[in-house]
């Protein structure tokens, strides 16, 4: 990702002279030089917009340069941008003291222009370097979760969205270990940036998980594009992992306009990439689109109306098909009559408590890939042990952030039971 806005130059000083040679030995293509002479004036041009670097005479006519830096390092947006002191009072004591405010240089009048000049530019080159490492992913070289977001947030017309979620990547990475996982990750990104238009951005999210942004793209392209990387994925031969084919991944795609923020179209798509593989992943799933056979099947037992309520809610929203008992008997009943894919247990319920349900339910080779969420008041050490000893792949307390419930739902469902449960 390159700079598309100007670096924006203040100039704080009072003499006209001055003044006009810093703009003339500053300027340059992709810079705004903005030189005021007061203070008051300085405050002003702050306000206007974001200030790249500044230049500071330490004495104006309407305060203390010193006093100016003091506010620039006090204030949020300008904590970090780089200030230069100019002045004409030479000594040890003024220069220690600039520093201590937070001084970035200290240059004394008389000083040489072109010297300045391309110090200046050095300073703003290493500001740039800077800026584009805080918005790339260490491991791929990509745009990184900030860098894309800073795409978005630039875009003037309708985008594309194409998520990639490699498949199963969490589980397997815990098999392979985190340095073999990112030499994994590094092959995949390569081999899709290769593939994918230089005029569209493409950045890693985190772990296994890729976004392409195509601005201007109708959904058709993005959706012929998520196709090509999908082919890529599956027949990509990674040396990690014997030079054999034996990845899949699944795609959400879909459009956005300039007004709707990354984080909102993310989650649209992971909501597709979500509920297409409660039934299968490996597939490209496009706006519209629903998987086949819907989003799984989770079967609830929850006395409490109020929290079964909440549950159902979110849940729902997820695109999941949700059956509720309110005891526990009725629910394993259920659950003999058709296999869920995901179970969610109070623990203190009629019939048959929670971990009454649980312990049935593992004696059943039918249910011996079923994850089982307990949900309970229950916050006792004995308890959650006793509850993972059983067999619970995840244990929520009471009361419970419907967002994070819907996170580990969305985790067990595309990830299953972990190897340690089985």
């Amino acid at each position: 990702m390159t700079r598309t806005d100007p670096w924006r130059l203040l100039v704080i000083e009072d003499d006209p002279e001055i003044q006009y040679i810093l703009s003339v030995v500053l300027a340059g293509d992709g810079r705004e030089i903005i030189g005021v002479d007061t203070a008051a004036k300085a405050r002003a041009a702050q306000a206007e917009g974001d200030i790249d670097l500044v230049i500071l005479d330490l004495i104006l006519p309407d305060a203390d340069g010193r006093s100016l830096l003091e506010e620039l390092r006090a204030g949020r947006a300008t904590a970090s941008v780089p200030v230069i002191v100019m002045t004409a009072r030479s000594g040890p004591e003024i220069r220690q003291d600039c520093y201590a405010l937070g001084a970035d240089g200290f240059v004394e009048k008389p000083f040489d222009p072109e010297e300045f000049a391309a110090d200046i530019s050095a300073r703003l080159e290493r500001v740039a370097q800077a800026d584009r490492a805080a918005l790339a992913d260490p491991v791929t070289g990509l745009l990184n979760r900030a860098g894309l977001h800073a795409v978005c947030a630039a875009a003037e017309a309708e985008y594309g969205l194409a998520l990639v979620q490699i498949d199963g990547f969490a589980a397997r990475s815990e098999e392979w270990g985190w340095e073999k996982a990112e030499r994994v990750v590094g092959d995949v990104a390569r081999a899709l940036r290769e593939a994918m238009p230089e005029e569209f951005e493409f950045g890693r999210l985190g772990g296994g998980d890729f976004a392409l942004l195509a601005s201007g793209a109708d959904l058709e392209v993005v959706s012929l594009l998520a196709a090509e990387a999908l082919e890529i994925v599956r027949g990509l031969r990674v040396l990690e992992l014997g030079g054999e084919p034996q990845l899949t991944a699944t795609i959400g795609v879909l459009t956005a306009g300039p007004d709707v923020p990354f984080g909102e179209s993310l989650e649209v798509a992971r909501q597709k990439i979500f509920q297409a593989r409660a039934s299968q992943g490996d597939q490209v799933v496009t706006e519209g689109c629903v998987a086949p056979g819907g989003g799984g099947h989770v079967l609830v037992a929850e006395d409490d109306d109020i929290s079964a309520t909440i549950l159902l809610h979110r849940l729902h929203k997820e695109g999941l098909d949700v059956v509720r008992f309110d005891n526990g008997q009725d629910a394993y009943q259920d659950a003999l009559r058709e296999t869920p894919t995901l179970v969610i247990l109070d623990v203190k319920m009629p019939g048959l408590d929670g971990f009454e349900v649980l312990e049935r339910l593992r004696k059943d080779h039918r249910f011996s890939s079923v994850p089982v969420i307990m949900l309970t008041s229950m916050g006792q050490e004995a308890d959650v042990v006793r509850a993972f000893r059983m067999g619970a792949d995840d244990y929520i307390l009471k009361p419970f952030s419907p967002t994070e419930l819907s996170a580990r739902v969305r985790r067990l469902l595309t990830r299953g039971r972990s190897a340690s449960s089985l």
